[in-house]
């Protein structure tokens, strides 16, 4: 009687296959369901990706844009920290205002244009288009001392 019971409760399609496992539907859409998601996620990682490296891109665009637009050349784009735009913004203002510092105003570039005159037109203590004389000291002789 205990072996009648025991094959009344077993599970026909249990029984068809030696050593296959049969998917009731909820495991399938439970499997299939899971597989879905995993796809859903690998597909979500690698468009944050794409939009990080094309967000990326973008500020190397706009950055060279600035350094051109200020007058600077391309190739300092490298050394400049690109970190966020407010750490390229102020490294930018650490230059111009370096610029801006090193470079001589109107009035200082008037007075060394000056100076630079008033250097190329002052008379020269030795003439070295005659050979030295020996023994004759050319400050004595432009001074009549001798």
């Amino acid at each position: 009687m205990n072996t009648e019971n025991l094959n009344q409760n077993i599970d026909p399609a249990a029984n068809q296959g030696a050593g296959e496992k049969t998917f009731t539907q909820d495991d399938v859409n439970r499997i299939v369901q899971d597989r879905l998601a995993k796809d859903r996620e690998k597909a979500s990682k690698e468009l944050g990706e794409r939009e990080q490296e094309l967000a990326r891109r973008e500020f190397r665009l706009n950055s060279r844009q600035k350094l051109i637009d200020r007058g600077y050349p391309e190739n300092i784009l490298d050394a400049l920290n690109c970190s966020s735009e407010e750490a390229f913004n102020k490294a930018l203002d650490i230059i111009d205002s370096l610029i801006k510092e090193r470079t001589p105003s109107e009035e200082e570039k008037a007075e060394m244009e000056a100076r630079r005159k008033a250097a190329a037109s002052a008379p020269k203590f030795t003439d070295k288009s005659e050979p030295r004389q020996s023994g004759i000291d050319m400050i004595r002789k432009a001074m009549n001392l001798q």
